[in-house]
């Protein structure tokens, strides 16, 4: 098949919930691109995200999200791993609906702690009290990750498993079988 001709798969859930570990696997696995917006983001602003929330804030950093989703998905045949809360922004929801296949992962709030409690690269756990500002985001998020086409839960399996579930989705004709809200 031309790659021309082939559907994106697009990665969203909460941070640390392993979209980009997953996205790496799974576009290897299928000979896909792989593309994630966090990297596009800095490459298009030339400092790193924590810099771009410190200099110019969230919302510049929400514009040049959008942006770097518009240009990823000018592509066909990629996965994409976006940020946590590019689905936040209803147009950038549809958007991304309309051009591939959106599988939301999701983790438990202990796993997704464990992962992220060490981390100093999350401006949105910037917080003196950085667990519960996770568990808040976490709670206004996830409903709107479960809108996605799938929902994968990662709680107890390995990337390779998840990837596996991934591949198995996609293989059984999503397309005739996709909610489209």
């Amino acid at each position: 098949m031309d790659s021309q001709n082939r559907d994106n798969i697009i990665l969203i859930g909460f941070m640390g919930v392993g979209k980009t570990t997953v996205g790496k696997l799974l576009s290897q696995r299928m000979g896909y691109e792989f593309m994630d917006t966090d990297d596009l983001i800095v490459r298009m602003a030339g400092i790193s995200i924590p810099e771009i929330f410190s200099r110019y804030g969230e919302r510049h950093f929400r514009t040049l999200e959008k942006q770097a989703i518009i240009c990823a998905l000018e592509h066909s045949g990629i996965v994409l791993a976006t940020g946590g809360g590019a689905v936040v922004d209803p147009d950038n929801f549809l958007f991304l609906k309309k051009r591939g296949c959106v599988i939301a992962l999701d983790a438990g709030e202990d796993i997704l702690w464990n992962r992220l409690k060490a981390s100093t690269d999350r401006p949105m756990l910037f917080s003196d009290r950085p667990r519960e500002r996770m568990r808040k985001l976490l709670e206004a998020r996830r409903p709107i990750y479960h809108r996605a086409h799938f929902v994968v839960l990662v709680d107890d399996k390995t990337p390779e498993e998840v990837t596996d579930e991934i591949i198995a989705i996609i293989g059984s004709g999503w397309k005739y079988k996709r909610k489209e809200n």
